[in-house]
């Protein structure tokens, strides 16, 4: 039965404030210089001038020619240097979530793709498969909305407002969004700390075998596979490189596990922090990498079940 230890609560709140600060200080750090930069570029004119440069790269997947900036930004930095852009340049809702979602799956690729090398897959195939999935997933959520393809961006020599103006508003803007996200990850890491603490997930480890399942997965990757959908690859990796070392995992399932987390792992923060700038279209987003992880997931089973058929079928 389960029994609140008052003191146990205390410290937990205390601790996962204390990692949630931290959290927070580290994603501003990359936020703001990131999207301060995108600021003085869009007022510079840089973007209007690279646009037939982008436009029909951003064209297979119904986005605009400006798009690629937060794209790239995701791609080498975090998902959240991608919202630093988009929260300077002109997009609308339907194009930020199918920006969020191609940043979401496919974001700081080097970093977390060395992450998931050491701990067990090439670093090229898991880079692919996961840039691949952004690609797809946009492209058919795009289907879902009208005119994602058009770019709203007005910027020209003569109708150029003044830079100090645009500091300005931008100074507001980030401000606010700055708050938002230091609430929302503080919050989250202290229920996380909360849940570890008490044992709650280890307490649902028998109902969660059919998740495991659903994702494709073996039971031996529970572990580190909620440590990733809870704290991602970058923050968890100690916990991933040391499970996937350890030999519990089979070197196939290695595979079949990197692609999900590859795909689907921060959800829990990523979801929440961002819901403040997409609203409820998170759900969007939420499901889209859910299936795409499962998608791609047994994909692989099935192309290796195929090739080892192929390899055993007599000549």
């Amino acid at each position: 039965m389960f029994r609140l230890d008052g003191g146990k609560l205390k410290r937990d709140i205390k601790t996962g404030a204390k990692k949630g600060l931290g959290s927070s200080l580290w994603i501003l750090k990359l936020f703001i210089p990131i999207s301060a930069l995108a600021v003085l570029l869009e007022w510079l004119g840089v973007v209007a001038w690279l646009e037939p440069v982008f436009k029909p790269v951003m064209a297979l997947i119904n986005l605009p020619p400006e798009a690629f900036f937060p794209v790239v930004a995701g791609i080498f930095a975090d998902v959240y240097g991608a919202v630093a852009v988009m929260a300077v340049l002109e997009f609308t809702l339907p194009q930020q979530v199918l920006l969020i979602l191609f940043t979401a799956v496919s974001h700081s690729l080097i970093i977390e793709g060395i992450i998931q090398w050491r701990s067990g897959i090439n670093f090229f195939k898991i880079t692919a498969v996961r840039l691949v999935a952004s690609v797809v997933s946009v492209y058919l959520v795009s289907l879902v909305f009208d005119g994602t393809e058009q770019s709203y961006q007005v910027v020209g020599a003569l109708d150029r407002a003044p830079f100090r103006q645009v500091f300005g508003d931008w100074l507001i803007d980030i401000s606010l969004l700055s708050i938002q996200i230091m609430v929302v990850v503080t919050l989250i890491l202290i229920l996380q700390e909360v849940a570890i603490s008490f044992g709650l997930i280890e307490k649902g480890r028998e109902k969660l075998s059919p998740v495991m399942r659903l994702m494709g997965l073996s039971p031996q990757a529970l572990v580190p596979w909620l440590v990733a959908i809870f704290g991602g690859v970058t923050i968890g990796s100690a916990v991933i490189i040391e499970e996937c070392r350890r030999g519990d995992i089979p070197d196939e399932e290695l595979q079949y596990f990197h692609t999900s987390i590859g795909i689907n792992h921060s959800m829990v923060e990523h979801s929440a922090v961002l819901s403040t700038i997409v609203g409820g279209y998170i759900f969007f987003i939420i499901i889209a990498r859910l299936l795409s992880a499962i998608i791609f997931t047994h994909g692989m089973r099935v192309w290796h079940k195929l090739n080892v058929k192929r390899q055993l079928k007599p000549v």
